[in-house]
Protein backbone atom coordinates (compact mmCIF):
# COMPACT_ATOMS: atom_id res chain seq x y z
CA UNK A 1 0.00 0.00 0.00
CA UNK A 2 1.31 3.38 -0.69
CA UNK A 3 2.95 5.49 1.47
CA UNK A 4 1.01 8.84 2.36
CA UNK A 5 3.08 12.10 2.32
CA UNK A 6 2.92 14.30 4.63
CA UNK A 7 3.92 16.70 2.20
CA UNK A 8 0.79 16.20 0.49
CA UNK A 9 -1.60 15.53 3.27
CA UNK A 10 -0.22 17.32 6.66
CA UNK A 11 -3.00 16.15 8.59
CA UNK A 12 -4.71 12.75 9.50
CA UNK A 13 -7.70 11.45 11.72
CA UNK A 14 -8.01 7.87 13.51
CA UNK A 15 -11.67 7.02 14.09
CA UNK A 16 -13.04 3.75 15.88
CA UNK A 17 -15.92 2.21 13.25
CA UNK A 18 -18.38 -0.88 15.18
CA UNK A 19 -20.65 -2.99 12.95
CA UNK A 20 -20.93 0.35 10.78
CA UNK A 21 -21.08 3.23 13.38
CA UNK A 22 -18.38 5.94 13.51
CA UNK A 23 -17.52 6.14 17.26
CA UNK A 24 -17.17 9.90 18.71
CA UNK A 25 -18.10 11.35 15.11
CA UNK A 26 -18.91 15.10 16.55
CA UNK A 27 -15.46 14.96 18.25
CA UNK A 28 -13.55 13.55 15.14
CA UNK A 29 -15.39 16.27 12.97
CA UNK A 30 -15.03 19.43 15.45
CA UNK A 31 -11.14 18.51 15.25
CA UNK A 32 -10.98 18.27 12.01
CA UNK A 33 -12.88 21.65 11.05
CA UNK A 34 -10.65 23.24 14.07
CA UNK A 35 -7.42 22.46 12.18
CA UNK A 36 -8.14 23.65 9.16
CA UNK A 37 -9.53 26.95 10.07
CA UNK A 38 -6.50 27.28 11.82
CA UNK A 39 -3.81 26.08 9.13
CA UNK A 40 -5.95 27.27 5.89
CA UNK A 41 -8.90 29.63 7.21
CA UNK A 42 -11.61 27.43 5.74
CA UNK A 43 -13.20 24.06 6.26
CA UNK A 44 -14.29 22.30 2.36
CA UNK A 45 -15.30 18.43 4.70
CA UNK A 46 -18.45 19.48 6.68
CA UNK A 47 -20.19 16.35 5.85
CA UNK A 48 -17.55 13.82 4.93
CA UNK A 49 -18.41 11.27 7.69
CA UNK A 50 -22.43 11.59 6.88
CA UNK A 51 -21.40 9.92 3.13
CA UNK A 52 -18.97 7.42 3.75
CA UNK A 53 -18.91 3.30 2.97
CA UNK A 54 -18.52 1.77 6.18
CA UNK A 55 -17.84 -1.74 6.79
CA UNK A 56 -20.93 -3.17 8.34
CA UNK A 57 -19.49 -5.46 10.55
CA UNK A 58 -16.09 -5.62 13.29
CA UNK A 59 -14.12 -3.17 14.63
CA UNK A 60 -12.22 -1.00 11.92
CA UNK A 61 -9.79 1.49 11.80
CA UNK A 62 -10.99 4.45 9.23
CA UNK A 63 -7.50 6.77 8.77
CA UNK A 64 -8.85 9.89 6.82
CA UNK A 65 -5.38 11.55 5.78
CA UNK A 66 -6.50 15.35 4.26
CA UNK A 67 -4.49 18.64 3.10
CA UNK A 68 -6.72 22.08 2.28
CA UNK A 69 -9.33 20.55 -0.53
CA UNK A 70 -8.46 16.55 -0.74
CA UNK A 71 -8.43 13.46 1.24
CA UNK A 72 -7.25 10.11 1.62
CA UNK A 73 -9.68 7.35 3.04
CA UNK A 74 -8.51 4.34 4.21
CA UNK A 75 -9.94 1.47 6.41
CA UNK A 76 -8.38 -1.19 8.22
CA UNK A 77 -8.88 -4.18 10.65
CA UNK A 78 -7.87 -2.83 14.03
CA UNK A 79 -4.92 -4.71 15.89
CA UNK A 80 -4.15 -3.94 19.11
CA UNK A 81 -1.26 -2.96 19.98
CA UNK A 82 0.90 -5.22 22.84
CA UNK A 83 3.11 -3.28 24.96
CA UNK A 84 4.79 -4.83 27.51
CA UNK A 85 7.38 -2.63 28.76
CA UNK A 86 7.10 1.33 29.22
CA UNK A 87 9.98 3.83 29.30
CA UNK A 88 9.56 7.42 30.45
CA UNK A 89 11.48 10.43 27.74
CA UNK A 90 11.77 14.04 28.25
CA UNK A 91 10.57 16.16 24.65
CA UNK A 92 12.07 19.20 23.49
CA UNK A 93 10.72 21.60 25.78
CA UNK A 94 9.48 23.51 22.36
CA UNK A 95 7.87 20.72 20.81
CA UNK A 96 4.22 20.96 19.86
CA UNK A 97 1.76 18.51 18.06
CA UNK A 98 -1.23 20.22 19.17
CA UNK A 99 -2.54 19.07 15.78
CA UNK A 100 -3.40 15.99 14.85
CA UNK A 101 -0.32 15.72 11.96
CA UNK A 102 0.51 12.73 9.47
CA UNK A 103 4.73 13.86 10.29
CA UNK A 104 5.27 11.67 13.16
CA UNK A 105 9.31 11.67 13.08
CA UNK A 106 9.62 13.35 16.15
CA UNK A 107 7.56 11.06 17.77
CA UNK A 108 8.76 8.41 16.31
CA UNK A 109 12.26 9.53 17.45
CA UNK A 110 11.26 9.75 21.16
CA UNK A 111 10.21 5.80 20.80
CA UNK A 112 13.40 5.03 19.12
CA UNK A 113 15.29 6.47 21.43
CA UNK A 114 14.87 4.05 24.44
CA UNK A 115 15.71 0.61 23.03
CA UNK A 116 13.23 -2.12 23.85
CA UNK A 117 10.66 0.05 25.19
CA UNK A 118 7.34 -0.71 23.27
CA UNK A 119 5.81 2.49 24.36
CA UNK A 120 6.89 6.04 26.15
CA UNK A 121 5.35 8.58 28.32
CA UNK A 122 6.47 11.91 27.00
CA UNK A 123 7.53 14.59 29.81
CA UNK A 124 7.56 18.46 28.21
CA UNK A 125 9.34 20.69 31.08
CA UNK A 126 9.16 17.71 33.91
CA UNK A 127 5.02 17.67 33.11
CA UNK A 128 3.75 14.74 31.94
CA UNK A 129 1.85 15.13 28.55
CA UNK A 130 1.30 11.98 26.51
CA UNK A 131 2.75 8.82 25.01
CA UNK A 132 3.40 8.44 21.23
CA UNK A 133 0.00 7.23 19.85
CA UNK A 134 -2.32 8.38 23.14
CA UNK A 135 -3.11 10.06 25.66
CA UNK A 136 -3.10 8.93 29.21
CA UNK A 137 -5.22 8.47 32.36
CA UNK A 138 -4.17 7.88 35.48
CA UNK A 139 -6.05 6.29 38.26
CA UNK A 140 -5.91 6.87 41.93
CA UNK A 141 -8.66 5.89 44.99
CA UNK A 142 -11.10 5.13 42.16
CA UNK A 143 -10.66 8.23 40.47
CA UNK A 144 -9.21 9.16 37.02
CA UNK A 145 -7.09 11.81 36.29
CA UNK A 146 -5.88 13.13 32.85
CA UNK A 147 -2.59 15.39 32.43
CA UNK A 148 -3.33 19.15 31.57
CA UNK A 149 0.07 19.76 30.10
CA UNK A 150 -0.99 17.21 27.35
CA UNK A 151 0.14 17.35 23.48
CA UNK A 152 -2.67 16.36 21.36
CA UNK A 153 -6.31 17.18 23.06
CA UNK A 154 -7.39 13.53 21.65
CA UNK A 155 -11.11 12.85 20.87
CA UNK A 156 -11.38 9.97 23.43
CA UNK A 157 -9.71 12.74 25.97
CA UNK A 158 -11.99 15.08 25.09
CA UNK A 159 -15.30 12.64 25.89
CA UNK A 160 -14.22 11.57 28.73
CA UNK A 161 -13.55 15.08 30.01
CA UNK A 162 -17.19 15.97 28.83
CA UNK A 163 -19.03 13.16 30.44
CA UNK A 164 -17.02 13.33 33.76
CA UNK A 165 -15.71 10.56 33.35
CA UNK A 166 -12.19 11.94 34.02
CA UNK A 167 -10.76 15.20 35.53
CA UNK A 168 -7.83 16.91 33.98
CA UNK A 169 -4.69 17.86 36.77
CA UNK A 170 -1.12 18.73 36.51
CA UNK A 171 0.94 15.81 36.97
CA UNK A 172 4.38 15.60 37.53
CA UNK A 173 6.61 12.93 35.75
CA UNK A 174 8.24 12.43 39.68
CA UNK A 175 4.65 11.94 40.49
CA UNK A 176 3.39 9.01 38.47
CA UNK A 177 4.25 6.33 41.57
CA UNK A 178 1.60 8.22 43.76
CA UNK A 179 -0.96 6.52 41.29
CA UNK A 180 -2.21 3.13 41.16
CA UNK A 181 -2.68 2.81 37.68
CA UNK A 182 -1.92 4.36 34.49
CA UNK A 183 -4.30 3.86 30.88
CA UNK A 184 -3.29 4.36 27.46
CA UNK A 185 -6.58 6.13 25.69
CA UNK A 186 -6.96 7.05 22.41
CA UNK A 187 -9.56 6.88 19.31
CA UNK A 188 -9.54 3.57 19.13
CA UNK A 189 -9.44 2.59 22.69
CA UNK A 190 -11.60 3.84 25.69
CA UNK A 191 -11.35 3.82 29.16
CA UNK A 192 -12.85 0.17 29.27
CA UNK A 193 -10.46 -1.33 27.08
CA UNK A 194 -7.28 1.24 27.16
CA UNK A 195 -4.04 -0.84 28.10
CA UNK A 196 -3.62 -0.84 31.97
CA UNK A 197 -0.65 -0.83 33.79
CA UNK A 198 0.42 -0.71 37.50
CA UNK A 199 2.23 2.68 38.02
CA UNK A 200 5.02 1.34 40.12
CA UNK A 201 6.28 -0.76 36.85
CA UNK A 202 7.48 2.60 35.49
Amino acid sequence: MKTIDPQIFPFFETIRVVNGVIQHADFHHERMRKTCISNFNEFHFEKVLDHLELPEKGIMKLNIWYNKTEMEIRFSEYIPAIIKKIALVECNPDFDYSFKCTDRSYLNKLLQSTPGADEIVIVKNGMVTDTSKANIVFEKDGVFYTPDTFLLNGTMRQFLLTTGKVTEKAIKAEDISEYERIYFINAMNSLESALGFECFRM
